[in-house]
């Protein structure tokens, strides 16, 4: 007899797309499982008019997916690693991890500018205080104007001419449009613009109590993805900081096993940059966030 598990995940393209990800994984270890959806409707969705570092609710786009697991409605829910707060909700764990897209930010436009070509005065659209701040920092003379909405929605404004760039994550560009995007993007090194723990990373979250499901979870996770997560989640929880703060940290595991971190801080117009090594995901995502901590004091 199949298995049959309701999975809760947002409403969006992206969203579904990233989901699908996720279950195929799932469907290698387990063929005989089947899937139903529940699409769930978020404070991040509902509000399209503010920052998100102005709607002042923490886990804007995660905190209704993951009630619906708590509640019984769904065995567990789908994020994208970046969206989840450095805390779970008690009863809740990570239990599968897709493997990672380009973990990176880029510049996104129609002419396929990078840095140095971004003509003076450009506007470039984002909502993200880390965005905007380590723009400001490799680019003073560029305007940052907020630019919120779903990434099709995003590039659509681009598109329209709204804006001369923006700053997105290239993992959704690439899983949404494929090879062939709409624009043109441009990545920005880590050491340029740290990205946001755990961007191009896809989760799933379940109680922690569901034995079985962790299990399943777990052996369907990529294990690059899996202690690169770790690393990023645990300098998250140690740097303390939130959208409101220009921090951005990344993991890359490397092919002799140890971990190369990222990490940085932006404020008024300069940026710190630092990068570490060591073995163990956690302790090295400690020390990288202790390092920024100390650029902030």
């Amino acid at each position: 007899m199949a298995m049959r598990l309701v999975v809760a995940t947002r409403g969006s393209r992206l969203s579904l797309l990233q989901t699908e990800e996720l279950l195929s994984r799932v469907r290698a270890v387990e063929p005989d499982v089947q899937f139903e959806i529940k699409i769930v409707k978020t404070t991040g969705d509902l509000v399209q008019d503010k920052p998100l570092y102005k709607i002042g609710v923490k886990g804007i786009f995660e905190k209704e997916v993951n009630m619906a697991v708590l509640r019984g409605e769904a065995h567990f829910a789908v994020h994208s690693l970046k969206d989840l707060p450095s805390e779970l909700a008690p009863g809740l764990v990570l239990a599968g991890f897709s493997k990672r897209a380009p973990p990176y930010d880029a510049l996104v436009s129609t002419a396929g500018y990078d840095l140095e070509s971004l003509p003076r005065g450009a506007v470039v659209g984002t909502s993200s205080v880390r965005r905007a701040e380590f723009l400001k920092a490799a680019r003073p003379d560029v305007e940052a104007v907020p630019l919120r909405g779903n990434v099709d929605t995003r590039v659509n404004r681009i598109l329209e001419g709204r804006y001369d760039a923006a700053v997105m994550a290239a993992a959704g560009i690439v899983r949404l449009y494929g090879d062939s995007p709409p624009v043109k993007i441009y990545p920005l090194r880590p050491e340029v613009m740290p990205p946001p723990p755990g961007q191009g990373i896809v989760v799933a979250v379940a109680r922690e109590d569901e034995g079985w499901l962790v299990d399943l979870l777990d052996k369907a996770s990529d294990p690059a993805a899996k202690a690169e997560a770790l690393a990023e989640r645990e300098f998250l929880r140690a740097v303390g900081a939130g959208c409101h703060t220009a921090v951005g940290g990344l993991a890359r595991l490397l092919p002799a096993g140890s971990i190369e971190f990222t990490a940085g801080y932006a404020d008024g117009g300069r940026a710190r940059v630092v990068k570490i090594y060591g073995d163990d995901p956690v302790e090295v995502g400690r020390r990288a966030a202790a390092l920024v901590n100390a650029f902030r004091r």
